[in-house]
């Protein structure tokens, strides 16, 4: 059922509207924990470790093994 509040979306419209997207990577500065996006959607994304909030990593293929060392 198709209501005018909630209109049906193609799997494209969704796409588009998406904040949180797949292939995103996140960094713990501290410990060096990394997080993936696997699965986008609508919403904010904001990953914590150790207390802290990860950083995001531009270039996720060129990650250091070192915590706290820079890209």
């Amino acid at each position: 059922m198709v209501s005018d509040e909630y209109p049906e979306w193609t799997s494209e419209e969704w796409t588009a509207a998406w904040t949180i997207h797949v292939g995103k990577a996140y960094r713990c500065q501290k410990c060096g924990t990394l997080v993936m996006v696997t699965k986008g959607g609508v919403g904010r994304l904001e990953p914590v470790c150790c207390g802290q909030p990860m950083q995001l990593i531009e270039k996720p293929d060129t990650i250091s093994d070192t915590p706290g060392e820079p890209e």
